[in-house]
C-alpha cells in the first residue's frame, strides 16, 4: 500500500457503530402512560432530589452477541419514549419495583430473543414474563438437577401457582393500560413465588448433614465495638444467644499506628477474640474496612497491616477477610478513589502475605452487588470479574463473599443468578453472603423493599430471606452477616436489651438451626 493511499484512507470518517433503539411503553397505577420524568422516576432512589440524567439511569443493555454491556440513553420525542445504546439486540437490565415487595434488579429479552433496532417494549409486560420464565427454570433445576432435590411445600406450590394463573390472566387482557396493570401484579406474584421457592428450599438444605457442618450463621462487630468495651461481656453473650456460630470483628482503621505494628494496638481487641472463642464463636477477622482504605494505601503497607494483624492472632482467628466490597468506587476516598487496578493490586499483596503466614486459616474475599445501579462497567459486579479473573483474582482466597445492601442496590428476583454468576466465575471456591442489611437509619434513602414506609418491616422481612435462602445458593455456605449488628439489635442507648430485629434473628437462625 503506498504511502498516498495510507494518508487518504487514515483521513476517511470512521465507520459509524451499530446503534439500536427501542420504543418504551409504561404506565403509572391509574393507567395514564408514563413519561420521561415518570419513567426517570421509577427507576430512581426515594432520595433523589430531581431524577437522573436520561443517559445514567440504572438502565443497561446486554448485547447479545457478547460485545459489552452499555448504560441505554433514554429520550422522549412528542409522546413516544425511547431507550438506545451501542450494539445489536441485547437484554435489558434495570431496577424495578414488584408492588407491595419492593424493588430489584429484573431482566426483559424477549423470550430469551432479546430486543433490536425498532422494537417496542411494554416494560410491565416484557419484565414479568421474563422473570416469570426465569423462576420456572430455577424450579426446574431445584426439582430436577440439585443435592438434595427441592421438595416444594404447600405454600411454595400455592405461590407458584398464584404466579401462572397471574400471568395467563394478564395476557389475557387487550388495552395496554389494564394489560400493563395485570403485569404489574403478576411480577408481584412471581417475586413472592420465587422467594417462598428459595426459602423452603433453603430451609430443607440448612438440614442436610453437608451444609450443616459448613453453615455460617453470622453478625458483625464493626469498629463501634471500640467505645463499648465496658459492655462486650453483655454483647458476647448476646451473640452466643442469638444462635450465631460466627462473628466478624473489623479492626479499626487505627491511624496512630496503621500497620498495627505496636502490640498496644491490639489492646481493644485481644480480650474481644478471646471472649468470642469463649462463647464457642468462631472469628472471621476483618482486617480493613472498605470505607477506611487510606488513599496513600499502598500494596507494600497493606501487606504490612496483614502481616503484623494475623501474626498476632494465629490460631484463634479462623478465617481473615483480606478484601471487602474490591469492586466499590469509593476505596481510597470517594473525591478522588484508587483505580480499579490499584485495588486488584493492593488486595493481592494482603491475601498472598494473609495465606503465607497462616495457611491453616480460611482467607475470604468480598465482592460488593450491583450491576445497573454501579457507576460504570468497570466496578459491576460482573465487569469486575471478567477483568480480574483472569488477573488471578481467586488465589490465595479460599471463600468469596457476596455483600448485598439492597435500599443502595436492589437485589430482588437476582438474589439467585448473583450467586450463580459468581460460581461460574470461581469454580471451585466456596461463596458466602458475607455482609448484608438495609438502611443505616431509620429513614430510607434510597430504594424500598416491603414498603416505602415500613423500614423496621423491611429489615425484618431481609433479615429472614436472605439469612434461609442463602442456603440455598449455588457453591454458597448456610447463613450470612448481618453488617449493622451493634446500631441494630445491640444498640448502647437500650441498656442490655436487644432490639426486635434481633429477636427475629434469633428465631430464625435457631429454626434453621434446629431442622
Amino acid at each position: 500500500m503506498s504511502a498516498a493511499l495510507l494518508a487518504a484512507l487514515l483521513l476517511l470518517p470512521a465507520a459509524p457503530s451499530r446503534a439500536a433503539t427501542v420504543k418504551l411503553f409504561a404506565y403509572d397505577s391509574r393507567g395514564k402512560a408514563l413519561d420521561l420524568q415518570g419513567l426517570l422516576a421509577r427507576l430512581g432512589r426515594a432520595d433523589d432530589a430531581t431524577p437522573r440524567s436520561p443517559s445514567a439511569a440504572p438502565f443497561w443493555a446486554y448485547p447479545v452477541d457478547g460485545s459489552t454491556p452499555s448504560r441505554v440513553t433514554l429520550a422522549q420525542d412528542g409522546s413516544l419514549l425511547t431507550a438506545t445504546w451501542n450494539g445489536g439486540p441485547a437484554r435489558l437490565d434495570l431496577v424495578w419495583p414488584a408492588p407491595d415487595d419492593g424493588y430489584g434488579e429484573v431482566w426483559a429479552d424477549n423470550d430469551g430473543h432479546c430486543f433490536g433496532d425498532g422494537d417496542a417494549v411494554f416494560l410491565d409486560e416484557a419484565i414479568a414474563l421474563t422473570q416469570y420464565r426465569l423462576f420456572k427454570e430455577s424450579w426446574k433445576r431445584r426439582t430436577t438437577d440439585w443435592e438434595p432435590l427441592f421438595a416444594p411445600g404447600k405454600r411454595g406450590k400455592r405461590a407458584a401457582d398464584a404466579a401462572r394463573d397471574a400471568i395467563a390472566a394478564a395476557e389475557r387482557k387487550q388495552e395496554a393500560p389494564a394489560r400493563a396493570a395485570a403485569f404489574e401484579k403478576a411480577l408481584h406474584a412471581v417475586s413472592v413465588a420465587w422467594e417462598e421457592e428459595l426459602f423452603e428450599h433453603g430451609r430443607q438444605l440448612a438440614a442436610s448433614p453437608r451444609l450443616a457442618k459448613q453453615e455460617r450463621f453470622g453478625l458483625t462487630l464493626d469498629a463501634s465495638l471500640v467505645p463499648r468495651l465496658n459492655d462486650l461481656k453483655w454483647i458476647a453473650e448476646a451473640v452466643r444467644r442469638s444462635g450465631s456460630n460466627w462473628v466478624r470483628v473489623v479492626f479499626r482503621p487505627n491511624p496512630a499506628d496503621f500497620t498495627y505494628a505496636s502490640l498496644g494496638s491490639f489492646n481493644e481487641y485481644d480480650g474481644a477474640v478471646d471472649l468470642l472463642r469463649k462463647n464457642g464463636i468462631s472469628v472471621m477477622g476483618d482486617i480493613l474496612d472498605t470505607t477506611q482504605w487510606p488513599r496513600g494505601m499502598t500494596p507494600a503497607i497493606y501487606a504490612e497491616r496483614v502481616k503484623n494483624i494475623v501474626l498476632h492472632y494465629k490460631g484463634k482467628v479462623a478465617a481473615w477477610e483480606v478484601g471487602s466490597e474490591l469492586n466499590g468506587d469509593w476505596l481510597g476516598g470517594s473525591s478522588d478513589p484508587l483505580t480499579p487496578d490499584q485495588v486488584f493490586k493492593i488486595y493481592s499483596a494482603g491475601a498472598a502475605k494473609a495465606k503465607e503466614l497462616d495457611p491453616g486459616a480460611e482467607t475470604v474475599a468480598t465482592l460488593y452487588w450491583w450491576e445497573a445501579t454501579a457507576p460504570d462497567r468497570a466496578h459491576s459486579l460482573s465487569g469486575w470479574l471478567k477483568t480480574f479473573v483472569p488477573r488471578g483474582f481467586g488465589a490465595n482466597v479460599d471463600t468469596v463473599g457476596l455483600e448485598m445492601f439492597p435500599d443502595d442496590n436492589p437485589v430482588g428476583m437476582r438474589f439467585e443468578s448473583a450467586f450463580d454468576e459468581v460460581a461460574s466465575a470461581l469454580p471451585g471456591k466456596r461463596l458466602i453472603l458475607s455482609s448484608f442489611g438495609y438502611v443505616e437509619k431509620n429513614r430510607l434513602r434510597g430504594y424500598w423493599w416491603l414498603a416505602p414506609d415500613d423500614v423496621d418491616g423491611g429489615r425484618k422481612d431481609l433479615m429472614i430471606l436472605y439469612t434461609t435462602a442463602s442456603c440455598a445458593m449455588r457453591a454458597s455456605v448456610c447463613g450470612g452477616f448481618w453488617w449493622q449488628t451493634l446500631d441494630q439489635m445491640l444498640p448502647a442507648r437500650r441498656h442490655h436489651r436487644a432490639t426486635d430485629l434481633y429477636k427475629v434473628y434469633r428465631r430464625t437462625v435457631t429454626q434453621l438451626r434446629r431442622d
